[in-house]
């Protein structure tokens, strides 16, 4: 008997960023497999709804072909603020407008409802559905919530913080499966569990064989690349100096950027007039790999706070994908993941000056640069090409 589930996400193709490919991947890999899966999302709208009017971003003719199976919801308050209060509103709506989708869809005999975090309350949503639908809930977690809310230094209300931790709690709790994509989470995740031995499914993010880069392109000029959120979890100041750095070196430094520091970024560049850093526009993800492809490193920064330790940020992966070493100023799981693998070189984030260093000195390497690269390619077909690791979710479904 054919299984079918319902993906419940607020990202979802063609919004850039990892979690929007994350659940284009899950959907497509598991339709492949014959499990019909559906989609309740949002309308395109991050880091702002104009820029989905490009007919550029919506890319995959695949997708336009199963459209029937997704299902967008229109958000009023689509403005992205860095003001906790109007962050906490956008998502209760969304769960509101999940809600009502919901109940339309009552009727539907789904299996599994597949529902990814962050924000919590989309989670909650899943649970009625759940209950109406008679259905198992996989509950997939990208992110530690609240501790990252703690980590980025935005919200400072104990009592409010204290009822959204037993809101953790009930949802890691009241799930039947759950999917992490970072080991780092598996700790904290277990300690809120009551029963131990429920399943954790460890699904890191990853590329499709097609995006894997063999070998690659010779440039003239030695160049290092930024791509992903410029936000409140990333350390911007410190990339504000590299920059710096890489101008006065006469180092091509490219920077992909978007979210809430963007702009201060741009300033800082425009103020000191750093005529070797170029600053590229939101683009689809071929686009943005072609930049990574073409460049000789790569830059990797988060906040220096616990909770971020645990992360495994998706720029990671698609750096070693593109065959780019990372030159990172991160901790925890990520580090451990560029070190044990040899695809790049891990520091305090601090240290500026050593990253720096490392930077010229493997400009002056091209066979150390070249062993790195390879390295990045062996990581990405061991542990995490999509094509093999969506077994273990497909094994969980299929029982």
């Amino acid at each position: 008997m054919t299984r079918k589930v319902l993906i419940m996400t607020q990202n979802f193709y063609p919004v850039i960023g990892s979690a929007g490919n994350r659940m284009k991947n899950i959907f497509q890999l598991l339709n492949d497999k014959n499990i019909e899966t559906h989609v309740l999302t949002t309308e395109p709208a991050y880091p702002n709804k104009n820029l989905y009017k490009d007919d550029q971003f919506w890319d995959d003719d695949n997708i336009a072909k199963d459209e029937k199976k997704i299902v967008r919801v229109p958000i009023k308050n689509n403005h992205f603020s860095n003001h906790i209060l109007s962050r906490l509103f956008f998502y209760v709506e969304i769960m509101w407008r999940f809600l009502l989708k919901l109940w339309k869809l009552r009727k539907e005999k789904y299996d599994y409802i597949y529902v990814s975090t962050p924000p919590i309350f989309i989670v909650f949503a899943a649970f009625v559905g759940a209950f109406f639908m008679k259905a198992k809930v996989v509950l997939e977690v990208r992110d530690l919530w609240p501790d990252s809310l703690i980590g980025v230094k935005t919200f400072d209300y104990p009592i409010i913080i204290k009822c959204f931790r037993v809101l953790e709690k009930r949802m890691y709790n009241k799930s039947d499966y759950i999917v992490i994509n970072s080991l780092g989470f598996e700790e904290h995740i277990l300690s809120k569990l009551k029963n131990k031995a429920k399943k954790i499914i460890y699904l890191p993010n990853g590329p499709r064989k097609q995006e894997i880069v063999c070998e690659k392109e010779r440039q003239s000029q030695f160049r290092v690349v930024y791509t992903g959120n410029l936000g409140l979890a990333q350390d911007v100041d410190h990339l504000k100096k590299m920059a710096s750095l890489f101008h006065i070196h006469d180092i091509r430094f490219d920077v992909l950027g978007y979210g809430m520091k963007t702009k201060e970024f741009k300033e800082h560049v425009e103020n000191n007039d750093l005529s070797n850093v170029y600053m590229h526009n939101p683009t689809t993800r071929k686009k943005s790999l072609q930049l990574i492809k073409q460049s000789n490193l790569s830059i990797a920064f988060l906040n220096d706070n616990q909770v971020f330790e645990t992360v495994l940020p998706g720029k990671v992966i698609d750096y070693m994908t593109c065959q780019t070493p990372i030159i990172a100023g991160i901790k925890g799981t990520a580090a451990k993941i560029i070190e044990t693998n040899k695809a790049g070189f891990v520091f305090d984030q601090d240290n500026i000056s050593e990253m720096i260093k490392k930077v010229l000195e493997l400009r002056e390497n091209p066979n150390q640069l070249q062993h790195l690269a390879e390295n990045c390619t062996r990581t990405i077909r061991e542990n995490f090409l999509w094509e093999e690791n969506i077994e273990k979710l497909t094994e969980i479904i299929d029982r």
